[in-house]
């Protein structure tokens, strides 16, 4: 597996990954995305990834693309929901047609570390009930029984 920035030549592979990743999740929260709210999150991910602390990577598997993975450090100056020194894990997904095959554990790994090298001694993230839940709590994520006043889901907690 290897791991590569969001660039020119491969930005529109990040956006129809969210495409896909949006539509799975209003599948399963009963919603409807509006298309270019979505077009405006991915194009602001993009440019947020030349700072320091924010990591969004492409994954690929076998030369095709498995994935991709959003996180932060989350610093004084960030407005909403944070957690000053903890690595958020903002968004991530995996291809149904790679999972169960240990990937998503490897990008797991990969953005843990990134976290690691940014200093943070904790990670915490919301996880979608039906996919997220299970593989978050297989990686020894926690629920805090805490509730995201953005996404109104759960918070999943962990030690780096």
């Amino acid at each position: 597996m290897f791991f590569t920035s969001v660039t020119d030549e491969n930005h529109d592979i990040f956006h129809e990954l969210m495409q896909k990743y949006a539509k799975e999740l209003d599948e399963h929260q009963n919603r409807n995305t509006d298309p270019q709210i979505l077009k405006k999150w991915t194009d602001r991910i993009i440019e947020k990834q030349s700072e320091r602390t924010v990591h969004l990577r492409l994954c690929y598997a076998d030369d095709s693309v498995a994935g991709f993975m959003f996180g932060r450090m989350d610093l004084p100056d960030y407005k909403g929901f944070t957690k000053e020194g903890w690595g958020c894990i903002v968004e991530f997904y995996v291809l149904p047609e790679h999972r169960r095959k240990g990937y998503g554990k490897e990008m797991f790994l990969h953005l843990q570390d990134m976290f690691s090298q940014n200093g943070a001694k904790a990670m915490y993230l919301t996880a979608d009930p039906i996919t997220g839940k299970p593989f978050w709590e297989a990686m020894g994520f926690i629920g805090t029984g805490e509730i995201s006043p953005e996404s109104g889901q759960e918070i999943y907690e962990k030690r780096v």
